[in-house]
């Protein structure tokens, strides 16, 4: 039974007390966190090695602070304890909904955010594609209402008491997924132009459900999306042979072994460009792995956070437009370098671990100084 702490340390007590770090299973049990081994014994965990990383820094900053840790992949519900020395972090939940335990700690630091984002305007570009898209977003909504709505109510009840400090949730990368630490390779020096390795569709139903054949029926924009990119990749593919094309179709994302893992990071560093296909969701690990690898990332629609905006990913609106958009990098060595440099930049600035580890820490110490 997870329970709410009974009472919290004051902040001049916490600055003597070791920092602890919790992972909290998708099983709901807790597991002690030792953020310095990111060898995980478990394939569900392998998520956690970014997060482990960026915490090493956060340690590094905040040491002695008594703050507890908590990270999970979507936990939403419940905390093991609550206080304001706890932070937790959510990992995982593609749907941005918003913490039921927000206003009872410290901070909340999520993945994929707290809004959900459609990416398409039906009115402005109708298709089929953007259609499925909004019926997505109305559902994902839907689940997301609740949190909000209870989120706005502590806002105003805050409001109501004169209690300063309203809950405070921030957008951090998604980072990486595992990817092995690769030599870094020179953009003049690898093999491939363009780069694409990932499933069209994992489809959990069981064959023959009504589940699996409404999901037919009405193909979710993930794989509408990609089967589409796929089929404007290799219609470019045909027509400009001169370029290196690596297109490689898996079963599904979470299936990959560690082999795999390690080829598709030395494929992703031998590649110039990677396409980057939205999911369930239009952030995917896909993105922050291609920057850390140098790769020019194109993607589809990006939500307007922190560590997108500006950023050096060339956005497209319709797949149809892949292949003049490939043509005008490729065709243009210089654009290519430039494009590459900013990717490094971009990840060593914004996404590493490092950087992301000082997002953190400065938002801990200005909550604290308050």
């Amino acid at each position: 039974m997870l329970k709410k702490s009974e009472s919290t340390p004051t902040i001049s007590v916490l600055k003597s007390i070791s920092n602890r770090y919790y992972l909290l299973t998708q099983d709901k049990k807790i597991i002690e966190w030792d953020i310095y081994n990111t060898e995980r014994s478990s394939p569900d965990l392998l998520w956690a090695t970014y997060c482990s990383r960026v915490l090493q820094k956060v340690e590094q900053s905040l040491a002695g602070r008594g703050l507890v840790f908590y990270l999970s992949k979507d936990e939403l519900d419940r905390l093991p304890s609550y206080g304001e020395n706890v932070v937790a972090i959510v990992a995982g939940d593609e749907w941005c909904r918003i913490p039921k335990y927000a206003n009872q700690v410290l901070a909340v630091f999520k993945g994929y955010g707290t809004e959900p984002f459609l990416g398409c305007n039906l009115l402005k570009e109708p298709s089929y594609t953007n259609f499925v898209s909004l019926l997505q977003f109305l559902r994902i909504w839907l689940a997301y209402l609740p949190g909000l709505i209870s989120y706005r109510l502590q806002i105003l009840k805050n409001l109501l008491t004169r209690k300063l400090r309203d809950p405070k949730i921030y957008t951090i990368p998604l980072g990486y997924y595992n990817q092995p630490d690769t030599p870094q390779k020179q953009i003049s020096e690898r093999t491939f132009d363009i780069f694409f390795a990932g499933s069209v569709s994992n489809d959990s139903y069981a064959p023959g459900s009504f589940k699996s054949f409404i999901k037919n029926l009405l193909k979710p924009p993930k794989i509408q999306s990609r089967q589409k990119m796929i089929s404007c990749l290799r219609k470019f593919q045909n027509e400009f042979t001169d370029f290196q094309v690596e297109l490689s179709l898996t079963d599904g994302f979470y299936s990959m072994t560690e082999e795999d893992l390690k080829t598709y990071s030395e494929r992703l560093m031998n590649s110039k460009i990677c396409l980057i296909p939205r999911g369930t969701s239009y952030e995917t690990y896909r993105f922050f792995e291609a920057i850390r690898f140098g790769c020019i990332p194109i993607t589809e629609a990006l939500p307007s956070h922190w560590f997108y905006n500006e950023s050096p990913a060339i956005e497209i609106k319709n797949w149809d437009n892949l292949a003049k958009t490939l043509e005008r990098i490729l065709t243009n060595p210089n654009l290519v370098r430039e494009k590459h440099q900013q990717a490094l930049w971009w990840w060593q600035n914004k996404c590493s671990e490092t950087a992301v580890a000082q997002y953190i820490a400065d938002k801990l110490e200005c909550i604290s100084s308050k």
